[in-house]
């Protein structure tokens, strides 16, 4: 977008040049200064009223931001200060009063100077008060230095290099360009931060451009940083990496994907390259998981495959250099990797010396935790609260899995309709056992101990290997999963119930010994794993209490309890509710009076919770259902404000006091009704269950026109009351009517009103 003609503007050049940042914090950083940039300008009134947004680039050693256009001059600031009353600052023959005259003078104008403004409660008598702008180049010196400060305070880690007193930045910074105009008219903004001075320099690839460039326009500085081996957008680094790596391999050959890595890699190079090398066929004895884990994490290479998924014996290293010529590097990189790859080898063989079950003494040598005890006590813990799930489940009439026990909820759709299901047995909770026994004992092993990123999936892969069951080695590969809301649940029941009797050990236990979230703060990762725990409950569509679940966690623990045992409970029960409320907001997308009303419905169970959301949304936006809403909120009022515990209290409606055809006519509509949708809530028919409810709209209707609730008949007053409690039982049964929030779509509650207030 251009700017007005009437704004004179001129483009602005921003570069921190310093040394290499870290990759995980670069893509932050380069937002972090632009965004910056941009609110400070606005601020300053030197951004036109239409302007294109600023383009920002980054690499390891620099943070970029581009404004085509800002104006040379900020805008005027105009200001309208109000004085009195025209009533009071001019007298009836229009002459100013001393009230006109006083306030004239604090500006040291005559009252012929001001002017008048029309206000919500009359006209008054003002002043415009204008702050001219000031020239561009005289604001930016002193805006500048300010936002990289700032930019420096929002990095994970910053560090001080020019003493105590001086800025912070994730890295020393060793040069800025500040360039305002281009051409031959372009000056550099003059400042100095960390006794560096601003200047018309950058500079190019550390090793193959090291003379610094004289810049004059932001085309010139895309064009003379390419020619010096820097690529500076970050996309163009990314597309760069995927093209080099494709050309490397076989057309029946690809990248394993992953889009970390490739953020890493973009994110640590300026100049980037590929290199394809290789390692003995022998490695590939090897699971999987150890050989793109040594690859991935330890060595920053991508793997290969072949389309059918094979893993192949080869890797591509991205460089941030040009080619390797001579294959030095390359045979660099292969003995490095041959040297890692011999660790795991080494440690896959020695570790099988010791079945995983005999390890399972040595975790009474592992803390877990330093006031929770070691992993053996953690493990004992878990069997606790599994053999309370396995229970619940065994026992419910709707615990029913997959008959191959496999996949969750969410993945049931693609298996079609020939998916068995089948009851939750105790053969289940056996293998569930088993699975706890053996799941955190590959902490003992070197693979491990190498390899910390592997636990739970090298006990996975060491099962299998020992001839534990498919069933039992998923469930310890998958008990960590899912490691927050957005991660992918276990693949069985079996997974599933591991995984929460892990998590809600590492929750209520962190809450025990008192390191529950606070803010920001949540150094125990507590909120995480509670997202985890909803998550697993509503994809396996799990029917367990999560009050009685955390009683057992709770009563598993043996610590030093800093506050009430009651007190971590009700702590726990709110992380929980709060959690629940985030999951179906955020990530099912349900509108927050939706949850509202369902969580105050009851939410112990999420699962049952889940598809009451659903029902509730569902139904939304009918006639019936906005205007039912509506006398929902009506009768709630009625028997908690203008109802006193003197008129009345619950019980049954005495069906000869009813006097009114309207009441009695509400009465039986509302028998029927309570009948069928309690049958409906049963068997979770939960939009038919609402939609039989807010089909009692019409005789909700009449009532309120033609009935008066308060009536001066003691007796009359308490049935009717009691009616209306009986229909606020109901609404409240599945959601609570009371607390949709009124919409567009919503019956305004004035078409409600009547004799019954």
């Amino acid at each position: 977008m251009r700017p007005a003609p009437s704004q004179s503007t001129l483009p602005l050049l921003l570069e921190i040049g310093c040394e290499e940042i870290p990759a995980r914090f670069l893509k932050e950083a380069e937002t972090n200064f632009a965004d910056g940039l941009e609110i400070a300008l606005g601020k300053e009134r030197l951004l036109p009223d239409k302007y294109a947004p600023p383009q920002h680039y980054s690499t390891p050693r620099r943070l970029v931001a581009w404004f085509p256009a800002i104006l040379q001059k900020a805008e005027d600031k105009i200001e309208k200060v109000l004085g009195p009353p025209l009533e009071v600052a001019f007298d009836k023959d229009n002459k100013p009063t001393r009230a006109g005259e006083g306030f004239a003078s604090k500006f040291a104008l005559s009252v012929d100077k001001l002017v008048t403004v029309k206000t919500p409660k009359g006209e008054r008598l003002a002043v415009e008060l204008v702050s001219a702008g000031r020239a561009a180049h005289q604001i930016l010196p002193e805006l500048i230095p300010a936002v990289v400060k700032d930019t420096g305070l929002r990095f994970a880690k910053s560090m001080y290099w020019v003493g105590k007193s001086g800025p912070q930045f994730v890295r020393p910074i060793r040069w800025v360009l500040a360039l305002l105009g281009e051409g031959k008219g372009a000056r550099v903004m003059p400042f100095e931060i960390a006794g560096v001075r601003s200047g018309n320099l950058t500079c190019g690839h550390r090793t193959y451009g090291k003379r610094p460039i004289r810049i004059e326009s932001f085309k010139q500085y895309s064009k003379k940083l390419r020619e010096a081996y820097v690529e500076f957008d970050p996309e163009n680094r990314r597309q760069r990496i995927r093209e080099r790596s494709k050309a490397l391999l076989e057309t029946f050959l690809r990248i394993v994907e992953d889009k970390e890595l490739e953020d890493w890699t973009v994110n640590s190079t300026e100049w980037p390259s590929a290199i394809r090398g290789g390692f003995h066929e022998r490695f590939l004895h090897l699971p999987r998981e150890i050989l793109i884990t040594v690859m991935r994490d330890h060595q920053k290479y991508f793997a290969v495959e072949d389309r059918k998924g094979n893993l192949q014996p080869h890797f591509v290293a991205v460089l941030n250099m040009g080619a390797d010529a001579k294959g030095l590097i390359r045979q660099g990189h292969e003995r490095v990797l041959t040297a890692r790859f011999s660790d795991a080898e080494f440690f896959w063989t020695a570790d099988q010396r010791l079945r995983l079950e005999q390890r399972a003494e040595m975790l009474a040598r592992v803390t877990f935790q330093a006031e929770l005890g070691s992993y053996a006590e953690k493990v004992r813990r878990m069997k606790a609260i599994a053999n309370h799930l396995c229970e619940a489940l065994e026992a419910h009439p709707d615990s029913c899995i997959p008959g191959d026990s496999i996949l969750p909820d969410n993945a049931r759709a693609t298996k079609g309709a020939s998916t068995r299901l089948v009851r939750f047995v105790p053969m289940v909770g056996q293998r569930v056992m088993r699975a706890i026994e053996l799941c955190k004992c590959d902490l003992t092993t070197q693979m491990v101990q190498e390899f910390p990123e592997l636990q739970g999936v090298v006990g996975g892969l060491y099962a299998t290997a020992q001839g534990e069951s498919s069933q039992i080695a998923d469930a310890v590969y998958d008990h960590y999963l899912p490691q927050g809301a957005e991660d992918r649940c276990p693949r069985s029941i079996i997974g599933a119930v591991v995984s929460l009797a892990d998590k809600l050990d590492n929750v209520v236990g962190g809450f025990a010994v008192g390191h529950e979230p606070s803010g920001s703060s949540d150094p125990f990762a507590l909120r995480r794993q509670g997202n985890a725990i909803v998550k697993v409950l509503l994809e396996f569509r799990l029917p367990l209490s999560l009050r009685q679940a955390a009683e057992q966690a709770l009563n598993a623990l043996d610590v030093q309890w800093r506050k009430p045992q009651l007190d971590v409970f009700q702590q726990v029960m709110e992380f929980f509710e709060e959690r629940l409320r985030y999951y179906l907001e955020t990530l099912r997308s349900f509108r927050y009076d939706t949850v509202r009303a369902v969580l105050a419905a009851g939410w112990d169970v999420p699962a049952d919770a889940l598809a009451r959301a659903g029902g509730l949304e569902a139904i939304r936006g009918s006639e019936n259902f906005e205007a039912l809403s509506v006398a929902a909120k009506r009768i709630k009022n009625i028997l908690s404000k203008s109802a006193t515990a003197a008129d009345w209290e619950p019980g049954e409606v005495d069906t000869g006091a009813l006097k009114e055809s309207a009441e009695e006519g509400l009465y039986r509509a509302y028998r029927k009704v309570a009948e069928d949708a309690g049958s409906l809530g049963k068997a979770g028919e939960y939009r038919r269950a609402l939609e039989s409810i807010s089909g009692l709209r019409p005789v909700v209707d009449r009532f309120f026109d033609k009935v008066l609730v308060m009536a001066e008949d003691p007796a009359i007053r308490r049935n009717r009351l009691r009616l209306l409690g009986k229909l606020d039982e109901l609404f409240s049964g599945i959601a609570q009517f009371a607390e949709i929030a009124a919409g567009p779509a919503n019956v305004d509650a004035s078409t409600l009103k009547g004799s019954g207030t």
